[in-house]
């Protein structure tokens, strides 16, 4: 186990290449003509409902269904189109930006997993044998293999209540995600014994919609009761600085251990119970919020229960979780402030914080009793010490004795920012030091706090080149939250490059004013005050670094060379005995005495199952319309030419994944296509926006 600690934050942006770049602005240019075309088929279509939110709630989940093709849209489709084949590059040279494609070399060629610290900037660089080994030890420990039907009834329990929702054809099952770890370096005797956290990111989707119940319903509680609980530093603050006579009062902090798992059935019944005193919950609701806590732990695709044979757990990953936390903290907040005051005690997520006034040492150690027997009344333990005059809360340290509070970090938690030469949009860039100054003066009661905490920061600021030193500003009154105007904003978010010589943003802009001026019918609907853009960012570097773990770690699936061709005679294969590789975009070349014609197509299977469907396409004309190259063939051989077919594989890809949520299959076609010269292509440019195929097995309502 070699420990790696990278210079810079993992959050800066590498130059991506060129594919990558091309495949990410396509899916987001993909999902822009998508909003134009649904835009105008309600336009057009006035009977129908463009907000399905006003006659039911889908919860967020938006429609699979690729929208009509539109003449109207078709030149200004086209043109987008022109844009991202012509786009220019140039080639990016500076020493931070070689030195993230250095690194990126070295991971990518190392055959050791990089496994984050868990509190700290560290990486270990961990063998394949050694992490199985580790992650396994901590599966086994609470985890035991689940039964091949306890996915399929959770799936199916799922579907049944996505079909009372009617979001059946929007919601997609389970998602075998890859249990993964970090670990605890902090520990003592780490290097000897190395303790890890065990991160299980499988969650429902129905998580989404419990979700916003359970928002509803904590919003509602903290209103009507006046609990704090608390969602930031700031109403920490907030709360510290109401209280009065603060020499008189000592503080004491607690934290849940294990919050997240420790959390039983019977707990999260008994919290809902109480929120029912204050806002209704209906019998659908708990229903949707106990289903999301059905959760399963996966590893190399096989699924796993807890030991106790319940899949009830509330995962860390899981869309609800922090909700869930959230209520049952208010449930046990409750209880400890009828008894020592509501405004004497608060709670984050699992960290609390309580002033008392005037207690002796017998007091303070009753009243650590007593709250370590309450929590543990609910199967809860804590760790708590009592009797503080300074508390380090979150991001900031509290001082009783003069009423101060600065801001805290960790011992050996240097701050990192991303470098002023990371592939961040300049936006992000400028923001950054006028950001980290305001929440450093927002944490700091005066400035003479402030110039004590800010050297570090400066120093952190000034490693990642920024020029920008921080100055005191304090915002000594609240700021009056802005009124925003509901407005039906269509974004256009294409990935930031700087290796993109062209404008896109300024292009696409220019093509919406040609293509819609002020006599267009759809004026009103795409103009500079209602299409809008806002530039995305590409993978950073912990991106890239998960994906290389994802490699290193997983089974070896490559089939043998000599399994990749089954045809009886070799000679014949059609695709330089190949045919049984799957995941691949290929290119057929019908060739006659005059013409030339290319055709790219896909398929997820073997290519050879695909070869055999435009075989069958060929031989039968009722089926000459499957394809453009099936018409093409059909066309041939009614006008008696002769042709020859060349077929060969482009490249591989992944096709869709619930777990990605990408299909990087189709984006690779559409970027081949786009690429290809259209007067010799038989495909259409219609097909650009089109709906991935390969994602309809993991919709619910087909499972």
């Amino acid at each position: 186990m070699e420990q790696t600690r990278f210079k810079y934050s993992m959050k800066n942006i590498p130059i991506p290449s060129r594919n990558s770049y091309l495949k990410k602005l396509i899916e987001k240019t993909e999902s822009v003509i998508k909003r134009m075309r649904w835009k105008a088929f309600f336009f057009e279509n006035s009977d129908c409902n463009e907000d399905d939110s006003n006659t039911n709630n889908n919860f967020g989940f938006k429609s699979r269904k690729c929208p009509p093709q539109n003449e109207d849209l078709n030149n200004f489709e086209a043109d987008v189109y022109t844009m991202i084949k012509n786009i220019e590059f140039r080639h990016i040279r500076d020493d931070f930006q070689d030195q993230l494609q250095e690194d990126i070399k070295k991971i990518n060629n190392s055959t050791k997993a990089f496994i984050p610290a868990d509190k700290t900037a560290n990486y270990y660089q961990i063998d394949k044998t050694t992490h199985n080994k580790l992650l396994t030890d901590n599966i086994t420990t609470t985890y035991k293999k689940a039964n091949d039907n306890t996915i399929i009834n959770i799936n199916n329990e799922a579907k049944n209540i996505a079909a009372n929702l009617n979001i059946d054809d929007r919601t997609e099952c389970m998602a075998k995600r890859q249990a993964f770890i970090t670990l605890k370096d902090h520990k003592d005797n780490f290097q000897n014994k190395p303790t890890c956290r065990l991160i299980n990111p499988a969650k429902s989707e129905i998580g989404r919609i419990s979700k916003q119940i359970l928002d509803n319903i904590n919003t509602t509680i903290r209103q009507k009761t006046g609990l704090n609980q608390w969602k930031n530093s700031s109403s920490v603050i907030n709360w510290f600085s109401n209280i009065q006579h603060k020499d008189q009062h000592t503080f004491a902090v607690f934290d849940i251990e294990n919050f997240y798992p420790s959390i039983t059935e019977k707990l999260l019944t008994d919290s809902i119970t109480f929120a029912k005193q204050y806002i209704d919950i209906t019998d659908r609701d708990i229903d949707i919020i106990m289903h999301s806590r059905k959760s399963l732990l996966f590893d190399s695709n096989c699924a796993w229960i807890k030991k106790n044979n319940s899949s009830f757990d509330v995962t860390m990953g899981s869309y609800d979780g922090a909700e869930v936390c959230e209520l049952v903290g208010l449930f046990i907040l409750n209880g400890l402030a009828n008894e020592y005051g509501k405004e004497s005690i608060g709670l984050y997520r699992d960290d609390g914080l309580a002033i008392f006034k005037n207690t002796s040492g017998p007091q303070t150690e009753r009243i650590r009793k007593n709250i370590t027997k309450h929590f543990k009344n609910h199967g809860l333990k804590i760790t708590i010490q009592t009797n503080l005059k300074i508390v380090n809360y979150l991001d900031v340290t509290f001082n009783l004795t003069n009423g101060s509070y600065y801001p805290y970090r960790k011992p050996n938690n240097l701050p990192q920012y991303i470098n002023i030469k990371s592939n961040h949009p300049p936006n992000i860039i400028k923001q950054l030091p006028a950001s980290i100054n305001r929440r450093i003066s927002d944490n700091s009661c005066n400035e003479h706090e402030f110039n004590k905490a800010k050297p570090i920061y400066d120093d952190a600021l000034k490693s990642s080149g920024y020029t920008e030193m921080l100055d005191f500003n304090k915002h000594r009154h609240p700021v009056r939250p802005r009124r925003n105007r509901q407005r039906n904003i269509i974004w256009y978010n294409p990935p930031f490059s700087k290796s993109v010589k062209t404008n896109i943003g300024r292009t696409f802009l220019k093509l919406i004013s040609r293509h819609f001026p002020r006599h267009h019918k759809y004026h009103s609907l795409f103009n500079k005050n209602n299409v809008k853009v806002s530039y995305s960012c590409m993978d950073n570097m912990q991106s890239i670094i998960n994906k290389h773990n994802k490699k290193v770690t997983s089974i070896d699936t490559k089939p043998n060379s000599q399994d990749q061709c089954n045809c009886r005679d070799k000679d014949q294969c059609p695709i330089d005995n190949k045919c049984l590789t799957s995941g691949v975009i290929y290119n057929a070349r019908v060739t006659t005495d005059d013409t030339t014609k290319n055709y790219i197509g896909l398929t997820e299977g073997t290519f050879k199952q695909r070869f055999t469907q435009h075989k069958h396409s060929f031989r039968h004309r009722s089926h000459m319309n499957s394809t453009e190259l099936s018409k093409h063939i059909w066309q041939l051989r009614d006008s008696k030419k002769d042709f020859n077919i060349k077929w060969t594989i482009i490249c591989r890809a992944r096709p869709y994944s619930n777990i990605t949520k990408r299909c990087d299959l189709c984006t690779t076609e559409k970027l081949m296509i786009i690429n290809s010269k259209p007067d010799d292509l038989l495909n259409k440019r219609s097909e650009l926006i089109s709906k991935c195929r390969h994602e309809n097995k993991f919709y619910l309502r087909n499972n």
